[in-house]
């Protein structure tokens, strides 16, 4: 479920950005296709023997994400179950009978009942299994994943390590593990779990899928986006897996593929709750309130007395900039479920956004001590803080917000604003610089971040720290100068290093974030080649040459999806571009023909 809209954030980074530099970057053609470079046209060495999926890359984490896990069990044991019968896959997971015809009754007993979700019911059937076939390896699988179901974690990882132990070959067992780890929150055990599901089964969507909710949990929506595109490949109608990629696109503020998915998981499940709630909070983010309010509202009609639906449209109306009905709809939220704090956070910050400082602090201060790890409880209690006047308790409190999740960008920005008013000059410029690292926002975009009451006083602040910036760009084209010169010579790390200096000074330098991805890429380190395309990409949307090495480089990981829409982009804003289209050709071709891609 989502946790909170941001408020005064604008839904998607600008896409317009002034180049201020013209180095000579050290690369080919952006135009070169990927066919020339299988070919042998590749300078920089690259290898051809592409293995997909892509393995696991794991960064650096960050805070949860904002869904909540959902899958059909009962569904993908039967298709899965299916697929085996049919022979479609080696090793395809589903339960093997043992040929006694009263277990064999007894045991599919016990399926019914928890098809029907009914998981009491099946544990009993699976007892009575488990007493006529004591290594009867399957019911253990299932009744493990009952009693994960009830939350009852360690009997569920006894069952579970039971059936391991009498059928360790079996990919569903280890499949089913992985989810119980994740429901009890041990997320490298769950991934650990879903990497051995996968090597046993190569096709088993359903692990890609909820392996890469792991990895969004673990704050690393990136990666978790190769393995959810691989499962949508396998397995295109997961309704569970378009959800989950619509989360990791949100996590990285990508506001309109995230609808898209969200919308295609509802074409799949019409009623879901969650993911109409998500919807609207992508829509919110991108300022369009009135077909959030209709996704709420519908999720309304379908839950009326479920307190987070209620929430959730208090949210969009904060976004919207009416408190008044937010207010109204967090009030209802906690008739229904008093004890809980998430509403208190954002309604202490609504109160904060009609000057109603008393109430604000008196929520938020509630919402700390039960939400010690959230960010925005920090961050919403630090800005009223900051507007009641005290910049000292502020500043603590983006503090706390920036140890929750070191990726906060708003709890950088703010507490540049709050340094600025204490005339605390290099911290602010610290943060400042921090904030567009993580965000890559232009300076007109920092000054929506807030309510609107405060537009002016911010945009002042925002023209200040942008005019700081400025007087680094002569020492920070030195460093860039520096670095490409040594990238010629081959001096790789020393000019990473100078890269580095460049962009601690300026980062909103595009051109150097390309030019240290490609750095990068020739040492093989091809998720942090990735990260500095991207940001190149982010500061300028029209950086041809970023979105071709980008899409390489994905195209080399077995990204496939992603790599064709990067050049996809470049024909896009290149239409007469050859090359995008020969890589387009090659990429289609190993996808057999078809994207597989939905209407968006």
């Amino acid at each position: 479920m989502l946790k909170a809209l941001r408020s005064g954030r604008c839904s998607l980074l600008t896409i317009a950005l002034f180049c201020l530099f013209c180095d000579i970057s050290p690369s080919q053609s952006p135009a070169q296709s990927l066919r020339d470079r299988l070919r042998g046209g590749e300078k920089e060495g690259e290898k051809t023997d592409l293995a997909e999926p892509n393995p696991n890359p794991h960064e650096e984490p960050s805070a949860l994400p904002r869904g909540l896990f959902r899958a059909n069990r009962a569904a993908d044991r039967k298709k899965s179950a299916e697929a085996k019968a049919d022979g479609k896959a080696e090793n395809k997971p589903g339960a093997i009978l043992g040929g006694n015809p009263l277990v064999d009754k007894i045991y599919e007993d016990g399926i019914a009942f928890f098809e029907k979700g009914d998981s009491d019911g099946a544990i009993r059937q699976f007892n009575r299994v488990l007493q006529l076939d004591p290594l009867h390896a399957p019911a253990y699988c299932d009744r493990g994943i009952c009693y994960a179901m009830k939350s009852e974690y360690d009997r569920a990882l006894a069952d579970l390590n039971k059936a391991i132990q009498i059928e360790p070959t079996e990919a569903r067992s280890y499949f089913n593990r992985g989810f119980t780890y994740l429901q009890k929150g041990e997320v490298e055990a769950a991934i650990a779990d879903y990497d051995r599901a996968v090597k046993l089964s190569p096709n088993y969507a359903e692990a890609y899928r909820d392996r890469g909710y792991a990895k969004i949990t673990k704050g690393d929506p990136n990666a978790a986006l190769a393995d959810l595109n691989y499962a949508l490949r396998l397995e295109p109608a997961d309704s569970a897996a378009y959800f989950s990629r619509g989360t990791a696109f949100a996590r990285l503020s990508d506001w309109a593929r995230a609808t898209a998915d969200y919308t295609r998981s509802l074409k799949l499940e019409p009623n879901d709750v969650d993911c109409l709630c998500d919807r609207a909070y992508a829509l919110a983010m991108q300022k369009q309130f009135a077909p959030a309010l209709a996704d709420v509202d519908r999720a309304i009609n379908i839950t009326p007395e479920d307190a987070s639906v209620y929430f959730s449209r208090g949210c969009v109306y904060v976004r919207q900039g009416d408190a008044d009905k937010a207010l109204a709809d967090f009030a209802r939220a906690l008739k229904l479920q008093a004890d809980y704090p998430e509403v208190l956070r954002e309604r202490g910050h609504a109160y904060a956004c009609k000057g109603e400082y008393e109430k604000a602090l008196a929520d938020l201060d509630v919402a700390v001590k039960r939400l010690p790890d959230d960010q925005e409880a920090w961050l919403f209690r630090g800005y009223a803080h900051y507007l009641q006047g005290d910049a000292e308790k502020a500043i603590a409190d983006y503090l706390h917000s920036s140890q929750a999740d070191p990726l906060f960008a708003e709890a950088y920005f703010y507490r540049a604003l709050a340094y600025l008013e204490k005339n605390e000059i290099e911290k602010a410029l610290a943060d400042y610089r921090r904030t567009i690292e993580l965000s890559a926002a232009p300076a007109e975009e920092f000054k929506t971040w807030g309510r609107p009451a405060d537009a002016a006083k911010r945009g002042r602040a925002v023209e200040r720290l942008e005019g700081m910036l400025l007087q680094a760009v002569p020492e920070a084209k030195k460093h860039s100068a520096e670095g490409v010169a040594l990238h010629k010579q081959g001096e790789l790390e020393k000019a990473i290093v100078a890269y580095d200096a460049a962009l601690k000074l300026y980062p909103r330098y595009a051109e150097v974030y390309y030019n240290r991805g490609l750095a990068y890429r020739k040492q093989e380190n091809l998720n942090r080649a990735v990260r500095d395309y991207s940001q190149a990409i982010k500061l300028d949307p029209k950086y041809l040459a970023a979105y071709s090495n980008r899409g390489y480089a994905y195209y080399k990981a077995g990204d496939l999806e992603r790599s064709l829409a990067d050049f996809e982009k470049i024909v896009e804003l290149d239409p007469a571009n050859a090359d995008a289209k020969k890589s387009m050709e090659v990429i289609t071709a190993r996808l057999g023909g078809d994207t597989g891609r939905q209407e968006k």
